[in-house]
C-alpha cells in the first residue's frame, strides 16, 4: 500500500495545485472570466498576472488594471458570460484568443496571447477595452483566412 501513496499524492498535487497542473489557454481564460462574473476584479488581474511570468507590472499599473475592470463592472453591469470569437495560431506553441465578455448593459473585447513553455501555457500579453470593433476585425480576418484556404 505504501508503494501507491507517492503516485497518488503526486496525482493529487498535479490536479489540486493549479501551478502544477497542465492547463489550456481556454481553462486559464475561463477561470479569469468566472472570477470576473463573481465581480472580483482584483482576483482576475492577480490570476492573469500569475500566469504571465514575462509581463512586468508595477503596483500602480496593477491597481490601474483592477480599477479599470471595476469601472466596467460599475458602468456595464454584471458579467453574464463570454464567447471565444476568434483564435489566431502562429504555431502549436503560440496562440492569440479574441473574446467578447457580455455584461448587462454592454460588452468588452479581450485579447489574450498564450505561449506554451515546457512547464505549460503562460500568458504573454493581454488587453481589454469596450471597443467591440476590434472583434469585428478579428471576425473579418477569420473569414478572409477561410476564403484563402478554399
Amino acid at each position: 500500500m505504501i508503494i501507491f501513496r507517492v503516485p497518488l499524492i503526486a496525482i493529487f498535487l498535479a490536479t489540486a495545485v493549479p501551478s502544477l497542473a497542465q492547463t489550456t489557454p481556454e481553462a486559464i481564460t475561463d477561470a479569469a472570466f468566472e472570477d470576473f462574473k463573481k465581480g472580483d476584479a482584483k482576483k482576475v488581474i492577480e490570476n492573469l498576472l500569475a500566469k504571465a511570468p514575462v509581463i512586468s507590472v508595477g503596483p500602480a499599473e496593477k491597481t490601474n488594471l483592477i480599477n479599470t475592470l471595476n469601472t466596467y463592472l460599475s458602468s456595464h453591469g454584471k458579467v453574464e458570460g463570454w464567447n471565444l470569437v476568434h483564435s489566431r495560431k502562429a504555431s502549436d506553441r503560440f496562440v492569440k484568443h479574441f473574446y467578447m465578455v457580455f455584461q448587462e448593459n454592454y460588452a468588452q473585447s479581450w485579447e489574450i496571447s498564450f505561449y506554451r513553455t515546457t512547464k505549460g501555457w503562460t500568458i504573454v500579453a493581454f488587453s481589454f477595452d469596450d471597443k467591440l470593433d476590434d472583434l469585428l476585425e478579428a471576425e473579418w480576418l477569420k473569414t478572409m483566412e477561410q476564403l484563402i484556404e478554399e
